[in-house]
């Protein structure tokens, strides 16, 4: 049973609270995408007009071994929040505290591994560029970029980590601070050093380096719920279930690379140099995308594992619905501009010979053609790793990012190629139809491997529930004892134990309002029947409140109501999660 109608207290569920929450995490996100977005982009700028058109590429192909270094810290950083958040929705804290502990610690050591390989650069330079007259600015690029991982990996983590653990307005503010750092320095090491390529890893690595002061915030946070722990126990198995909820996002840098190796080498060998400033520059639209669209999106990552580990469907699919329709404004909002001033946007780029503008101009308007097909292979991926989808994600990804577009990409250059016609524009309709394309082809998969079921693939809650949204005025509460125990009643749950679990509702909501501080609007609230259990679960804005902690009625604190179902009850949890007061009553009637 669903939600339902109630008549004492004037509204069944309302969207109030979640929607809400999902503003709170929204702008936190949106600056730090923006931050990591601009941030390349920029630095791209500034290597291809301090440095020059060929620097810019040398960049975009070291990239390739960017993302190689980068796969154990992302994956696991973004595998491990997933897989912790969910646990910190099941309220097992002691689960989600390994996995925390194991991926930092394995992040760590694969940092120093490809720290120890940047003694490789000039092979692997070598090996990139076919040894052309890109290989020396590759190299250094390269070298620098190994030589900081260790930094690099430790910073993917803690970013992903600090979003899910109530602080995403402090992760924002790392990313802000390290891209801040990493910009002025990319201009004092460009412009006034004879470093090259190497000056602009060397900035990456000094702002994220350094940024990492504000990490102190969070070690001293009282609202932090995850912990490090040492010796880390169970470490293959935490290590692993990060891994599992990280494996979309090993597929999306392992596809990615060979992506970028795979598309450098075409546009080198069988178009040229000016086609690949045309492709680094149309690639950026890319993180352009990200960079307003990306934060949304994000908010189903850090959000929506939350939700799903609590079976709060109600909450996620109002989550869904309010990413899709601002992310698509966004991204339909930003395809108008660049149809219309595509210039403005490459000339950012130190594109400025008017013949290469021209292609680059023809090109651009081909390629944003791609952007909606983009956009919801990127939230199919996320959403599904989120809510424990793993296949389906990483099957969106990986046909994104390279089964679909690579043999595309070489299917409809080389047949322009030998047919005469304009290969730069052929490049750009393979990635139009590849995004199309990878969408059809997860469309179908899913339709035939979960028959029947929509698209968010939910699970259908058997457990019978009733669950209503209070706004905070108390004397809009006194009916929710009649409430509980009507539901109770329709149950056949005995009225002694429904009268607890009612008697601890409106204690809680009385202790909300009176205490939870300004922040305090709205209060959601659910009781179900599961398995022999009436489970009472209670959601409020407020500051940190956790009934648990007191023992006895005083510190001003109304709280004997909670106190008798702490004696009475099989158990009582509270957490802080989603910067949100989560306290869940567990009460035995069979």
């Amino acid at each position: 049973m669903g939600q339902k109608k109630n008549e004492n207290l004037g509204n069944a569920r309302n969207e109030k609270l979640i929607r809400a929450k999902f503003f709170q995490y929204l702008l936190p996100g949106i600056l730090m995408t923006a931050a990591l977005q601009i941030g390349n982009i920029v630095d791209t700028m500034m290597v291809g007009n301090l440095l020059g058109p060929d620097a810019m590429s040398a960049v975009k192909i070291g990239m390739a071994v960017d993302n190689i270094m980068e796969i154990p810290g992302y994956v696991l950083g973004v595998g491990g929040s997933v897989a912790a958040g969910i646990c910190l929705g099941k309220r097992d804290r002691e689960r989600a505290n390994r996995i925390f502990s194991g991926t930092l610690t394995v992040s760590l050591l694969c940092g120093l591994l490809f720290s120890f390989s940047s003694l490789a650069a000039p092979s692997l330079a070598g090996l990139l560029t076919g040894g052309g007259t890109l290989v020396d600015d590759v190299r250094k690029f390269v070298f620098v970029t190994l030589l900081a991982a260790p930094v690099i990996s430790i910073a993917l983590q803690l970013m992903s980590y600090l979003a899910v653990d109530n602080h995403p307005a402090l992760a924002s503010a790392y990313v802000i601070t390290a891209n801040i750092l990493n910009l002025g320095m990319d201009y004092i090491l460009l412009r006034y050093t004879p470093l090259g390529t190497a000056g602009a890893a060397l900035s990456t690595a000094f702002g994220y380096g350094v940024a990492m002061l504000l990490f102190l915030i969070y070690i001293r946070s009282p609202k932090r719920m995850l912990a490090f722990v040492f010796p880390v126990r169970q470490l293959a198995d935490t290590v692993r279930t990060a891994a599992a909820a990280g494996l979309p996002t090993l597929f999306f840098m392992v596809f990615l690379t060979v992506k970028d190796l795979g598309l450098n080498s075409l546009i080198l060998r069988v178009i040229g140099n000016d086609a690949m400033a045309v492709y680094t520059v149309c690639s950026n639209v890319v993180l352009t995308v990200e960079l307003f669209a990306g934060g949304i999106v994000g908010t189903v990552s850090t959000i929506g594992s939350v939700l799903y580990g609590q079976k709060d469907y109600f909450a996620l699919r109002s989550l869904v619905k309010q990413v899709l329709l601002l992310s698509f404004a966004v991204v339909f909002a930003l395809m108008a501009f660049l149809w219309v001033q595509p210039a403005v946007v490459i000339g950012m780029f130190g594109v400025k010979e008017p013949g290469l503008m021209g292609m680059a101009v023809d090109a651009m308007r081909l390629f944003i053609c791609s952007l909606p097909f983009y956009q919801w292979n990127k939230f199919c991926t996320v959403y599904y790793q989120s809510t424990e989808k793993t296949a389906l994600s990483g099957l969106v990804t990986s046909l994104q990012n390279g089964i679909v577009v690579l043999p595309l990409a070489y299917a409809f250059v080389l047949y322009a190629g030998a047919e005469g016609l304009d290969m730069i524009r052929a490049l750009m309709l393979a990635f139009v139809a590849s995004e199309a394309v990878a969408m059809l082809l997860a469309i179908l998969y899913r339709k035939v491997r979960y028959r029947g079921q929509d698209f968010l693939l939910l699970e259908t809650r058997e457990a019978p529930a009733v669950e209503f949204s209070v706004d905070c005025d108390i004397s809009r509460i006194a009916g929710v004892t009649e409430e509980i125990i009507r539901f109770g009643q329709a149950y056949d749950v005995p009225k002694a134990k429904a009268n607890l679990v009612a008697v601890a509702a409106e204690e809680m909501l009385v202790n909300s309002i009176r205490y939870g501080g300004r922040r305090v609007d709205t209060i959601d609230l659910s009781v179900r029947v599961d398995g022999g259990l009436l489970v009472l679960q209670m959601m409020d804005n407020g500051i940190p409140f956790d009934p648990t902690d007191y023992a006895t009625d005083g510190d001003g604190y109304e709280i004997h109501g909670i106190e008798m179902v702490k004696r009475m009850s099989q158990r009582v949890q509270y957490m802080r999660v989603l910067d949100l007061n989560y306290t869940v009553i567990e009460v035995q009637y069979r």
